[in-house]
């Protein structure tokens, strides 16, 4: 529990009771606890900060620098009323250090203002030059504008400032899915794994980065990791559907769009996948029950599937012919209409469903509140300072009236569209 010091109250005789008058600048120890909020945003221990800097806004009331951090956090987790409610006071701000604009950025950046966001990321990192998050806050804008080489570029940036940062991580390895460099996505994954073993949903991506490096164990096993904890959670059922179809494994992957259709009876691919799966299998009953359920659900590729269809049913009972299955994907059926459903030796290309910045604005980038979480993403809300262990305020970050004093020293690491 922390022990905040007494206020005494003074009464003076025959003075005049007057309103106690707020301090002009907010206290040692409430900045302490901000600046711990923000280092636990960075930890990837989201609703540790939104806890820390709600516990200094309550030491301060209608403190700006710390409403626009804690409208980062909450938009993160979800709670978006309260993130652009927060945003909305933030960006009265009038900021005078690094860390002012930067938490000004982060509520531009919840209102969706790209272009104010990035002025002040650029005035942030322009007034402290070590100062990793505004990198991190303008990679972020980037990724959302699809200008992903310039987001890799100010990431680097982050991440050679903050090498500890997980948050920096995430955002940069979604950045890497988007541009297909899916082994670079998989070690910023791993290493977010090893810094924020709490944030379950690195194992989600780095078991989808995995699936598109046809590595798929290791993909099986980090997507089953994360259903352990999101048990519901569809996209990680049929992604490892996936992965257990291009291992073999057709009753696991039958067993999981089990899963996926009594949790979403309308999800017709799951359907069309199962249908393919349990031909495998030799359920020839089965795959054509499932198939038709298909059909009903996707007009759109109804008369592919009825190929299929049709051609199974000309097969008779003996099952597979000879032939190339393809993969299964999210955009397509599985199945090549008139062809057999036995599966290539070797896997096929799987196509990943469409990334982060392909979400509707405004969903949360990522869910780590109970229940089934909404569907992660990624411009990841930046937010600040560095990612060590250490709950105590970071020593090197700005104050609200200075700069960093490292800022003097070094080159300057700004990157200039």
């Amino acid at each position: 529990m922390r022990i905040r010091p007494a206020v005494a109250a003074f009464c003076f005789l025959a003075a005049p009771a007057r309103a106690q008058p707020q301090e002009s600048r907010p206290s040692r120890e409430a900045i302490g606890v901000m600046r711990e909020g923000v280092r636990a945003y960075m930890d990837a221990r989201f609703d540790d900060a939104v806890s820390l800097l709600s516990e200094s806004l309550t030491m301060r009331p209608a403190w700006k620098t710390a409403a626009g951090f804690r409208a980062i956090c909450l938009w993160t987790t979800g709670d978006l009323e309260g993130a652009r409610a927060d945003a909305k006071l933030a960006v009265r701000l009038r900021p005078n250090s690094s860390e002012s604009y930067t938490a000004r950025g982060f509520a531009y950046f919840v209102l969706r203002d790209f272009k104010k966001a990035s002025d002040d990321f650029v005035a942030a990192a322009r007034r402290g030059r070590n100062y990793g998050p505004a990198y991190f806050g303008m990679g972020s804008v980037l990724s959302s504008q699809e200008k992903l080489r310039d987001a890799l570029t100010n990431l680097d940036l982050a991440v050679k400032l903050e090498p500890n940062a997980a948050a920096v991580r995430i955002v940069r390895g979604t950045v890497y899915e988007k541009t297909k460099e899916f082994k670079s996505a998989a070690a910023d994954y791993s290493k977010v794994v090893e810094l924020a073993p709490d944030f379950h949903w690195a194992r989600f991506y780095r078991g989808r980065a995995y699936r598109e490096l046809k590595d798929f164990p290791k993909a099986i096993a980090d997507l089953s990791a994360f259903l352990k904890r999101n048990p519901h959670y569809e996209k990680a059922l049929y992604f490892r559907s996936n992965a257990y179809f291009l291992t073999g494994d057709y009753r696991s992957a039958v067993d999981d769009l089990g899963r996926l259709v009594k949790l979403n009876p309308k999800h017709g691919l799951a359907y069309a996948n199962r249908g393919v799966a349990r031909s495998a299998l030799g359920d020839k009953t089965g795959a054509l029950e499932d198939l038709e359920r298909a059909k009903a659900l996707l007009p759109e590729k109804a008369a592919k599937i009825q190929t299929q269809i049709e051609a199974m049913r000309a097969e008779g009972d003996a099952g597979a012919e000879d032939g190339e299955e393809e993969a299964m994907g999210e955009n397509s059926i599985t199945g090549t209409p008139g062809k057999d459903l036995t599966p290539p030796p070797a896997p096929a290309d799987v196509s990943l469903e469409p990334l982060p910045e392909e979400l509707p604005e405004d969903k949360p980038r990522f869910g780590v509140l109970s229940g089934q979480p909404p569907r992660p993403s990624f411009a990841a809300p930046p937010t600040e300072s560095a990612g060590t262990e250490n709950p105590s305020p970071p020593a090197r970050l700005p104050g609200e009236k200075t700069p960093d004093p490292d800022d003097e020293e070094g080159g300057d690491f700004m990157f200039i569209r």
